[in-house]
């Protein structure tokens, strides 16, 4: 059979513009208006379809083609609905913020189309050639020679030979002292805190040792790691891998924020909604309607189970209790609450009762969330709000009763309710009625509760006094600029106050401006030297550094500023990670290791003598030494991503 050379090319054509779905994206320069002009290329998408993507945080505005939209629907959730005749190849350009750094290119491309199932797409990307503010070399020098006895965090007392020292003081909770001699050891503690900080130095210790005496306890009793699997869900095995992180550097709290708009965590028998409906994710229907399941995360992941079932939660609470380390689970409210009213809206479809019903479909009111949403604030005028939480503290209680795990309180959120909530009602009183059901749930279950720092402002001096005495913390995080008097103020009124400190305890936050590293910047970098710069007990010199480098005028920061007048109400620190800039658990560890064991060490050793720039380089120094010298080998070693400085 013949075939002419035209109809040869023809077919060959028809081959080359065929094939899959693609996208391709290319990053835009800077223009006056501080816009960037970028570039979607769409390839053998066919026409009719929907593709669906994630763009953080922006402002669009379409170029070209004249008369398409990209609209934003819900969160970081964006759709683009291809013309029914439009060629194998669609451009787009459209207007937006420059890009900060490649982890913020839109991403999460899904083809929708009536009648096939959801299909992922597969991207590439096209960045400027474009570098970071560079950072000096020198302070990751590593210049100091490590000792025997050199760990992290720091042990307040190594002493060379077998004498030991302390005996008649005071032993302070979780102390412990380890005496080696010819070899062996011989461990003391004050109780199963010490026993187990004594078991975790003598894993880290090297084999061969001088005879010597290691005493050690912890300055803060809670010493924490705040993990976001909402909106980038880490598999159980992948926490336990994180338990296994905190304990070798003796953290005792596992704050595990579970619920938020974005998904629910927990599988609540009771209640199997939550995470039928929003514990898997599916696109919205064409009437942009959530009828089967909660939309993607903010990576875009579709029909990705994302929570975790009731015997594995199990597991988390005890693989982190033999590690000495304690879980108190996070469920965002009022705001941060879409996840939950959506899944009891499900409810309500399936089985027609409405007493767990969370918002008011007559509700007028208009806001727009720190994330984007505009249908995530509960109403505390709604019985079910009562009803659906007492629900899910009895569920997380039996679980904690089950697994032999005490539950030190459950965190109840309280930030971000966003201006426009509760249309035509008190906001303070609102805010009030809410504070006021959660806490008689608690008291009546005899639990403590936690929350962020809006939790106990804008409410009824009446209300705050009962709920100081029910509290166990509340993170002090928005702390940039005057902000930062807050974390004293706070603990001047009798509130237990956990360090959360945005510029140095957030390690979510990039470590620098390098456009090629992961990470958020809205309150600015957080490296090594900024997360090991918190100081508990002189808060306003804990800021070092503004932007990337910058140094600024510590030594006077305090200068007419509330002082500490209650330290007893700094209860401890922690290490916080989001996840909105996280995509798989090499980034989590990527943005834990190093930076967050300089939360850890000043939590653990909160007096540092730093009367000079010169003596917290030195100390700093030491510090990295053991970082680089002695942890990096071990991370390598165990897999782990970790972020090895290197110049620009």
């Amino acid at each position: 059979m013949c075939h002419s050379k035209w109809g040869i090319l023809a077919v060959l054509a028809l081959m080359a513009c065929s094939g899959p779905a693609t996208v391709e994206w290319t990053e835009g320069e800077k223009r006056a208006d501080g816009r960037a002009e970028h570039t979607l290329v769409l390839r053998n998408v066919p026409g009719g379809a929907r593709v669906w993507f994630q763009e953080l945080y922006g402002n669009l505005e379409v170029v070209s083609p004249e008369g398409l939209a990209m609209p934003h629907y819900q969160g970081t959730s964006r759709y683009i609905d291809i013309p029914a005749d439009a060629s194998k190849t669609f451009t787009i350009k459209y207007l937006a913020r420059p890009l900060p750094r490649h982890s913020w290119a839109p991403e999460g491309f899904v083809m929708q189309r009536k009648g096939h199932e959801d299909q992922p797409l597969e991207v590439t990307y096209h960045f400027l050639d474009r570098k970071g503010t560079p950072v000096s070399a020198d302070w990751y020098a590593a210049r100091y020679e490590v000792q025997p006895g050199d760990l992290i965090p720091r042990p307040k007392r190594v002493t060379l030979g077998t004498e030991k020292t302390g005996t008649d003081e005071p032993r302070p909770a979780g102390w412990y002292r380890i005496t080696i001699s010819g070899g062996e050891s011989a461990v003391e503690s004050a109780d199963r805190e010490g026993e187990i900080y004594a078991r975790q130095t003598l894993e880290k210790l090297p084999e061969e040792l001088p005879d010597m005496v290691i005493e050690d306890w912890p300055d803060l009793g809670l010493r924490g790691f705040m993990l976001d699997v909402v909106r980038d869900f880490r598999s159980k095995d992948e926490v336990l891998k994180v338990l296994d992180i905190m304990a070798s550097y003796k953290v005792n709290m596992l704050h595990f924020h579970l619920g938020d708009d974005e998904a629910w965590c927990l599988d609540i028998p009771t209640l199997p909604d939550l995470t039928a409906f929003s514990g898997h994710h599916a696109l919205p229907d064409w009437d942009l309607q959530e009828t089967r399941a909660l939309k993607p995360m903010a990576n875009g992941h579709i029909g990705n189970t994302t929570f975790y079932t009731e015997a594995e939660y199990k597991e988390i609470l005890q693989h982190a209790w033999e590690r000495g380390i304690s879980v108190v689970p996070e469920f965002d409210a009022p705001g941060h609450s879409r996840s939950s009213i959506k899944a009891m809206q499900a409810y309500e479809r399936r089985t027609g009762d409405s007493s767990f019903r969370l918002q008011d479909p007559a509700d007028t009111s208009r806001y727009w969330s720190a994330q984007d949403f505009t249908d995530n604030v509960l109403d505390p005028d709604y019985p079910g709000v009562y009803k659906f939480y007492g629900v899910v503290f009895d569920e997380v209680i039996r679980m904690h009763k089950e697994a032999g795990v005490p539950l030190l309180a459950i965190h109840i959120g309280g930030d971000e309710v966003p201006g426009g909530t509760w249309a035509g009602r008190d906001r303070k009183q609102m805010k009030d009625k809410f504070t006021r059901g959660i806490l008689a749930l608690a008291q009546e279950r005899g639990i403590k509760l936690a929350g962020w720092q809006e939790m106990v402002q804008g409410i009824e001096p009446e209300t705050l006094e009962t709920l100081k005495k029910q509290l166990l913390f509340v993170n002090a995080w928005s702390t940039r600029g005057d902000d930062i008097e807050l974390t004293y103020r706070l603990a001047n009124e009798g509130i237990p106050v956990l360090l959360s400190n945005v510029q140095n305890a957030y390690v979510d936050l990039a470590y620098t401006d390098d456009p090629e590293i992961v990470g958020l910047h809205w309150g600015g970098y957080v490296d090594e030297r900024k997360a090991f710069a918190l100081q508990p007990w002189k808060i306003y010199e804990s800021v070092r550094w503004e932007g990337v480098d910058t140094p600024v005028d510590w030594a006077h920061a305090a200068q007419g500023r509330p002082q500490l007048l209650k330290p007893e109400m700094i209860v401890g620190a922690e290490a916080l990670l989001w996840s909105e800039n996280l995509r798989n658990f090499q980034n989590t560890t990527f943005q834990m290791l190093p930076k967050a064991l300089g939360i850890w060490e000043r939590a653990w050793n909160s007096r540092p003598d730093w009367p000079t720039d010169e003596a917290f380089a030195a100390d700093f120094d030491r510090f990295y030494s053991i970082v680089k010298k002695v942890e990096m080998p071990r991370w390598e070693a165990a897999g782990y991503t970790y972020r090895a400085f290197k110049t620009n």
